[in-house]
């Protein structure tokens, strides 16, 4: 990563060197818009070595950029004009367009505690000390809120922490909260920190001769684009606060007729008793009849409920066998009772057609594959650029072909120079005024197209590893919204193609098929007994009419008295029942008052709930504050890029003696690309 920065300031800085723009007058701003990337260098363990910021300006005129900060040192990486620095007030006279200056800062406190730590076999040990060992390794990363960091970035940013490690010399490599990816040799684990969070990692593996390539966090100010219909969700609290203010209604009504309910069997009770005493005088001498009369009565109700009893257990037993199922072929579970079975299994019959099966099991795969597909999103977007990497390499390369040949120039015309009597320092000076440059355009004038193609060819050969990963990272990050979902639409539809999903598909439609028989098979059990019960019912009925027709002759006042007497029970029953109903819907409509009382405002609540949440895990109320001064108060974006060093074993290399060899004008060019 450095190696690759210092590559794009050196182009940076001879691009400018090339442009030779005439200057008008600097028009003076105070605190100039700008950009912060933060550098922050750790030592294995997380601690702080240093801390550099990058200030980016964008210019729209010539003018002097005013900002702020307490620094070390200075640097100037656009052009070779001098840095003011006076207090905390840094001074650049600068031309319109992109002006770059990192700064060191004079402390070392960032807005995250970093604890690393590392154990071999169980042991701690430093990262010096673990380089190079076998065994057993786990790796502790606990990240924290700094309190003595002034600013809100530990609660607005998030942090992505990236760890590398080398699987042939890693394996069995578990990290529990990764997202974990294959890049080339190496498995990528990747850990992502909401704002206002911290981090607890571990890391084990079994590992031999290790080592390890630094690890990199970066911080970025999160903006997740997260839309709440709160409009429905409001709609929906109004019609349960509607629903709630008619149920109370609804419960005072029902209290209303229960209290003329109790009023009018009180008096009913009290008018059957005096009935009940009158016919009691004229009893006698007919409780033979009247006794069998009601046992007969009695055993006909027995029997109709033993019945429903029996049919309600056939549709409970029916409807648990026919549940479980559905349950595993995905369908929705059915209630079944004697008055609804057969109106739910015939709607049940009219789901389970082919056709709708088939889009239901279809439905069901596709958004299976969809939130297989989202979930790895990551991966196939860099599985796509992989496949893609050798022309990516050679665009990218192609991109910076010019600021190539005229570097490639610069260098050999600067031998040049030297060889012909010029000091290092009056031939740089030299290659800055309008003959150096005409020089330089004349040697990249000269070049062929076979010589820059050679260049270039060159150039993507000699791409690090680790540019390789940059430039591929970038070209991920650079996939537009309309592209990811080409890509993944295309990997949805392979997956729904593949044998796997048809053959579930089919099998749902198979199943269904065959539950399909099944519930029609139930049904007609089912109706056979509903069959039987109905004409139970009419033999009882026919039961009662003949018993009532054949004791009509022989009813008398005892058969009245016997009546009265359970008219007189019964009232009573119902009297106390109608009690108990009044008393119970006055609890309940103190409850419902209460209910509506309790939810009064629930909406303002529900809605300052939902925006505190979003709130919390995105960080979305977090101002962009610069992290060098405060007195930047006109501060664009503020970004954190962390890397530790890297664990490496200490190798020791003789230097051998090099015999140089003079070389001519072309073979000095072509030998800065290994060409000679």
């Amino acid at each position: 990563m450095k190696h690759t920065k210092r590559i794009i300031s050196v182009l940076l800085a001879t691009l400018l060197m090339i442009s030779i723009l005439p200057l008008s007058a600097f028009a003076a701003s105070e605190n100039t818009p700008k950009e912060e990337v933060v550098y922050i260098n750790l030592n294995a363990d997380g601690s702080v070595k240093e801390i550099n910021v990058v200030n980016i300006f964008d210019l729209d005129e010539n003018g002097q950029i005013i900002d702020y900060g307490k620094y070390e040192s200075l640097r100037n990486m656009t052009t070779t004009d001098k840095i003011g620095y006076s207090g905390e007030t840094v001074t650049i006279d600068a031309k319109a367009g992109k002006l770059y200056y990192e700064g060191k800062l004079d402390n070392n406190v960032m807005p995250w505690n970093i604890v690393i730590r590392y154990y071999m076999d169980g042991k701690e040990h430093s990262a010096s000390e673990i380089a190079g060992k076998s065994g057993n390794l786990k790796i502790t990363m606990k990240i924290t809120d700094n309190e003595k960091c002034i600013g809100n970035f530990f609660e607005g940013y998030a942090l992505q922490a990236t760890v590398m490690l080398d699987t042939k010399r890693c394996s069995n490599i578990v990290a529990d909260g990764a997202t974990v990816a294959n890049v080339g040799s190496d498995k990528q684990l990747t850990y992502t920190i909401l704002p206002n969070k911290g981090a607890d990692i571990e890391i084990t593996a079994n590992v031999s001769n290790f080592e390890m390539s630094a690890i990199a966090i970066n911080g970025i100010k999160l903006n997740l684009a997260i839309e709440i219909d709160d409009a429905e969700i409001q709609s929906k609290i109004d019609e349960i606060i509607g629903a709630v203010n008619d149920l109370d209604t609804g419960a005072g009504e029902l209290n209303d007729g229960a209290k003329e309910l109790y009023d009018g069997t009180s008096t009913l009770n009290e008018k059957v008793g005096e009935l009940y005493t009158g016919v009691g005088a004229l009893n006698s001498g007919v409780g033979d009849l009247s006794s069998g009369l009601t046992e007969i009565t009695s055993k006909n109700k027995e029997l109709l409920d033993g019945a429903y009893a029996a049919f309600e257990g056939l549709c409970s037993a029916s409807e648990t066998i026919l549940n479980a199922e559905l349950t595993k072929n995905g369908l929705q579970t059915v209630t079944l009772t004697p008055e609804t079975y057969a109106t739910v299994l015939t709607d049940l019959l009219k789901t389970m057609d082919a056709d709708s099966v088939y889009t239901m099991a279809y439905d069901k795969a596709l958004a299976e594959v969809t939130a297989q597909v989202n979930a790895n999103a990551d991966a196939i977007y860099a599985g796509y650029v992989e496949q893609n990497a050798d022309a990516i390499y050679l665009t990218y390369v192609q991109s910076q072909a010019d600021t190539l040949y005229a570097q490639i120039a610069a260098q050999a015309v600067l031998e040049q120079l030297v060889a012909n009597g010029y000091t290092q320092e009056q031939a740089t000076a030299y290659l800055q005024t309008a003959e150096g440059q005409a020089l330089i355009a004349q040697a990249v004038s000269a070049m062929t197209e076979e010589q820059k193609q050679q260049i270039i060819t060159t150039a993507v050969a000699n791409l690090t590893e680790e540019q390789k990963a940059q430039i591929k990272a970038g070209a991920v990050e650079s996939l537009t919204d309309e592209q990811k979902e080409q890509i993944k639409n295309g990997y949805i539809e392979q997956m729904m193609k593949s044998n796997e999903v048809t053959d579930q598909i089919t099998s749902a439609v198979s199943a269904a098929n065959s539950a399909a028989a099944s519930v029609a098979e139930l049904k007609g059990q089912l109706d056979n007994y509903s069959l039987f019960y109905e004409g139970l019912k009419d033999y009882t009925s026919a039961v009662s009419s003949a018993a009532s027709g054949a004791n009509t002759l022989k009813l008398n006042m005892d058969t009245l008295y016997a009546n009265v007497g359970t008219l007189k029970t019964s009232v009573g029953d119902l009297n106390d029942g109608v009690k108990e109903l009044f008393d119970g819907t006055t609890e309940l409509k103190n409850g419902t008052g209460e209910f509506v009382t309790e939810t009064d405002g629930i909406e303002t609540e529900v809605s300052s709930e939902i925006d505190s949440m979003i709130s919390s895990a995105t960080g979305s109320d977090v101002e962009i504050t610069s992290f060098v001064s405060d007195k930047n108060t006109n501060v664009k974006s503020v970004q954190f890029v962390i890397q530790t060093e890297a664990i490496e074993i200490a190798e020791t290399v003789e230097a051998e003696p090099v015999i140089e060899e003079k070389l001519n004008f072309w073979q000095k060019l072509l030998s800065l690309f290994g060409l000679y």
